[in-house]
């Protein structure tokens, strides 16, 4: 099939959406449900294109249509709901996906989408709907325990009234020998080949996803920095517990057995 009869002038489409730093965000601190929204956002602009010259009178081409704006829809009423499995607003989301998937299929079929266009918004469809399935069961939750003594601080130090320079100095004092204790830790931690909770819960999510980008591993630890996280999976790459595929923003992890 001749793959540019679909062919559309995109090339200020990421520009265009990337353009301007949206500020509006109805989803608060819920870092995972912003990305899914964001994902959403640009599949239903490439479905708008695709179907730009298919015949108006083609039925799948306005259900196709319908069913990626109610995606949008749906995506917003599940802001609150991301880790509710029973959510209906979340198996909305999960229907309106799958259906997307067999009305790019029928399109393709039907010779109105090329073979290969279709290919990559349906992997993008399904990539939307696992990411929505991971953020779900992060691992983060169960990694991560408290003692009595965490809570009730029972061995925080007594401070004693200082001059307020001293107090300064002493604070960063504090601060530079916690960082060099950290850095004895991780240093000892790779050569005995130890890992602490983050690397463990990192590994845990690695193991349920399989071979996935560093966006998609740092959306299950919405406190942690993608930098933080790319120094962690450095770390285990470097212990040989995880394998990277592919260069700058291509590269995919998975865990090594």
């Amino acid at each position: 099939m001749d793959g540019s009869r679909d062919m559309q002038k995109t090339d200020n489409l990421a520009q265009f959406l990337d353009g301007y730093v949206v500020r509006t965000n109805p989803f608060g601190r819920n870092s995972s449900g912003e990305r899914a929204y964001r994902r959403a956002e640009r599949l239903v602009a490439a479905l708008h294109i695709l179907t730009n010259h298919v015949p108006s009178q083609e039925p799948a081409r306005s259900e196709a249509r319908r069913v990626s704006l109610g995606l949008l829809s749906n995506l917003l009423a599940l802001r609150d709901e991301m880790r509710v499995s029973v959510s209906p607003a979340f198996r909305a989301v999960q229907a309106s996906v799958r259906e997307l998937i067999s009305l790019v299929r029928a399109l393709s079929t039907s010779g109105y989408i090329s073979f290969q266009n279709a290919g990559t918004v349906i992997e993008a469809l399904d990539e939307l709907g696992n990411f929505l399935m991971a953020s779900q069961r992060s691992s983060l939750s169960e990694s991560v325990t408290f003692s009595k003594d965490d809570l009730l601080g029972v061995h925080d130090p007594v401070i004693h009234p200082t001059p307020a320079r001293a107090t300064s100095s002493g604070a960063r004092f504090r601060r530079v020998s916690d960082k060099i204790r950290r850095s004895i830790k991780d240093k000892m931690s790779d050569m005995n080949g130890t890992l602490d909770r983050r690397a463990q819960a990192v590994l845990e999510i690695l193991k349920s996803q399989g071979t996935i980008g560093i966006r998609d591993i740092a959306s299950n630890f919405p406190e942690y920095s993608e930098k933080m996280i790319q120094r962690e999976l450095a770390r285990l790459i470097a212990l040989g517990r995880v394998k990277k595929i592919g260069f700058k923003r291509w590269s995919k992890y998975s865990f090594v057995q």
